[in-house]
C-alpha cells in the first residue's frame, strides 16, 4: 500500500510540475502531445535562457546551411527551399517543427503569406539532430520521437524525409511504401532525383569556403 502511494504522488507532482511548464517552451507537438525543447528544465531551474536553447548549435547550422546551398544549386528554380524551424500544420493538434523544407517554387509566395503554419506539404524535409527532449515525448506518449515524427509527415504527403544524425555520422532516409534506410555519410543517398554522400557536401563546401 505504501508502494503505491508513493507512485501516485509521484505522478500527481509531475502532473503539477508539468502545469508549470509555458508553451514559449514547446518545440512542437504531435498528436496533441507537447515535444519541449532540449534544456527546457534548465530553463525552468534558471539555469539557462530560453535563447541558449532555442538556438542552433553552429555544427547544426552551418551543416543546414551547406545543404541547403547543394541542394538549391542542384534543383534550380524550381525549388524553394527553406531554412529554420519551419511550422506546417499537418493534422489535428499535430505542427511540427522542421529544419529544412523543399516546396514547389509555385506554391510559395509572400503574397499569400497569412502569417501562420504552412498547411501544404513539403516534397522534401531534411533535419538535422533535434532540438526536442526526445526523453519527455516518448515517456508520454510511449512512441519512438524519430519514427513518429517521420511518418506523420509522410502520412501528410511529404516524399521524402532526411534525418541527419551528426554524432554518430548516420543518415536515414523515409519514403512512404518504401524500405527506411539508415546508412555512413560515405555512402550515397537520394534527395530529389539527386544521388550524393553528405561527406561529398561537406569537402565541396568547406572547399568553396577556403
Amino acid at each position: 500500500m505504501v508502494a503505491v502511494e508513493g507512485k501516485a504522488t509521484t505522478i500527481s507532482k509531475e502532473k503539477k510540475e508539468k502545469g508549470k511548464i509555458p508553451s514559449y517552451l514547446i518545440y512542437e507537438t504531435l498528436d496533441g502531445i507537447p515535444v519541449y525543447y532540449k534544456g527546457y528544465r534548465e530553463v525552468l531551474g534558471k539555469t539557462k535562457t530560453f535563447e541558449e536553447i532555442m538556438a542552433y548549435g553552429d555544427l547544426q547550422a552551418i551543416f543546414l546551411t551547406y545543404i541547403r546551398n547543394y541542394l538549391q544549386s542542384a534543383l534550380g528554380k524550381e525549388y524553394f527551399i527553406i531554412q529554420g524551424e519551419t511550422g506546417v500544420h499537418v493534422g489535428h493538434k499535430t505542427n511540427p517543427s522542421l529544419d529544412l523544407c523543399i516546396f514547389l517554387a509555385r506554391q510559395i509566395s509572400l503574397k499569400n503569406a497569412a502569417n501562420k503554419y504552412f498547411e501544404i506539404a513539403p516534397q522534401a524535409v531534411i533535419e538535422v539532430d533535434t532540438k526536442a527532449d526526445v526523453q519527455f515525448f516518448e515517456q508520454e506518449s510511449g512512441s519512438n520521437y524519430f519514427i513518429k515524427k517521420t511518418k506523420k509527415l509522410l502520412e501528410f504527403g511529404v516524399k521524402e524525409v532526411v534525418w541527419i544524425f551528426t554524432q554518430e555520422e548516420k543518415v536515414m532516409v523515409a519514403r512512404p511504401d518504401q524500405p527506411w534506410l539508415t546508412v555512413d555519410w560515405k555512402d550515397e543517398i537520394e534527395v530529389m532525383g539527386h544521388r550524393f554522400p553528405i561527406e561529398k557536401v561537406i569537402e565541396e563546401s568547406e572547399a568553396a569556403s577556403e
